[in-house]
């Protein structure tokens, strides 16, 4: 595989340069929200304290304010998103139990309708075929419609009273629809707020973008020891 190396702009070999080329080292802006976060509360602490350092487009104390609108998006959408795994086991532990209610629904069915005819029966129950079993659909939004089907048909053919009956699919029915509904308002939270810090990450990494230039020009030879004194703490070599 070939390589290809990025050479400081001082080398230019073609112009009669001489020595090793000498390798690009730029200061790091983290990927990881919590990481960019700390850097950022850093760097925003720091322009306040030296005002003489500006940029015409952003001033230091609204640089601060964006800082901590993004701390307040990132914990709030860890918040949110942490609610949601037990939303989803909730709704995978539902599932497997009217997976093996549908088992025994079957069974009553084969016995009023005798099990040659019997098939014939499931689509009124939201039975349907699925990988050559008969089975609630795996889709849960078809699945919450099917629940409206197994309830009337549990109902219309006398299966009130059996252990799956009545009470059990219409407690299913409430419970599930109950239960998707709130997994997809979690879900709609999290998008809507991943959305709204991911803006603010890309806005104030413009800022840390322009600051590391305009510090550089101020400190011509002491910007390395600058930078970490803003809260610039790690570099890397191209």
């Amino acid at each position: 595989m070939k390589i290809t190396k990025l050479m400081h702009p001082d080398a230019n070999p073609g112009n009669g340069a001489t020595g090793n080329p000498k390798p690009v080292t730029v200061r790091n802006i983290p990927a990881a929200d919590v990481d960019f976060m700390d850097l950022s509360k850093n760097v925003a602490g720091s322009w306040l304290k030296n005002p003489a350092i500006t940029l015409v487009w952003k001033t230091a104390p609204d640089f601060q304010k964006q800082v901590d609108a993004y701390e307040t998006e990132l914990t709030s959408r860890k918040s949110t998103g942490s609610i949601m795994p037990g939303q989803v086991l909730t709704l995978k532990q539902m599932d497997k139990l009217m997976n093996e209610a549908v088992k025994e629904v079957k069974i009553y069915i084969q016995r009023k309708f005798k099990k040659v005819n019997a098939q014939a029966q499931y689509a009124r129950y939201g039975i349907t075929r699925q990988y050559k079993a008969f089975v609630l659909d795996s889709d849960r939004n078809n699945r919450r419609n099917a629940l409206k089907l197994m309830v009337a048909a549990i109902d219309a053919d006398g299966f009130g009273n059996e252990e799956y009956g009545n009470a059990f699919w219409k407690d299913m029915q409430t419970n599930y629809s109950a239960a998707l509904d709130a997994a997809g308002a979690t879900a709609g939270n999290v998008s809507t707020k991943v959305a709204g810090k991911n803006r603010l990450k890309k806005d104030i990494k413009n800022v840390l973008n322009s600051l590391l230039l305009v510090l550089k020009g101020n400190y011509p030879d002491t910007y390395p020891g600058v930078y970490r004194e803003w809260g610039w703490q790690k570099e890397r070599t191209k």
